[in-house]
């Protein structure tokens, strides 16, 4: 039995190769131009430069970038291995928007629990919604055009949607506006 959309799965996700295809893939994203895309390796050599010991217990992440027009939308996912790190890393990403020049705004929930905010980011206005499927912390974020609320959940939605078919053993689906 398939789990309901914002369920909160145990289900680890410590593969990179599954972390890739979480990411949304150029048929997700239909009229949108992929500019940047980098997935973590299980040993952490694409994004922990420090060293192998300090890097232990770092979450395997994900992250793309798309544009259309003068819009852009970044997708970035960490994978913990359990709820209980997941729900720690939510917070410390809470907390970094609400340090920044963000302002929370009301959206409905994405994936088990959500917080979308809205502000200046990198000079121009953006939203961003920043949530947690059981043990993935996700984030979507968007800049440029009118810092539509609204276009930002439907990007969360998907992505929580392919974070959740993962979770459940399928691969990854999931497109925009289906």
């Amino acid at each position: 039995m398939a789990a309901a959309p914002g369920a909160d799965l145990e289900a680890v996700l410590l593969d990179d190769k599954v972390v890739g295809q979480v990411l949304p893939d150029g048929k997700a994203m239909a009229g949108w131009d992929e500019e940047r895309r980098r997935v973590d390796t299980a040993d952490h050599k694409i994004t922990c430069t420090a060293g192998t010991n300090l890097c232990a217990g770092k979450p395997l992440s994900g992250q793309v970038r798309y544009s259309s027009g003068d819009q852009v939308a970044r997708f970035l996912v960490d994978t913990l291995p359990s709820r209980d790190a997941a729900k720690e890393r939510l917070k410390e990403s809470y907390a970094s928007y609400a340090a920044g020049s963000f302002q929370k705004v009301d959206t409905p929930t994405v994936g088990s629990e959500s917080q979308a905010f809205q502000g200046q980011g990198g000079g121009n206005d953006g939203v961003s919604i920043v949530w947690r499927s059981g043990t993935v912390v996700a984030s979507v974020s968007t800049e440029g055009g009118a810092g539509d609320v609204v276009a930002a959940r439907k990007f969360a939605a998907m992505l929580a949607q392919r974070i959740e078919q993962a979770q459940e053993g399928k691969t990854p689906d999931a497109v925009l506006g289906a």
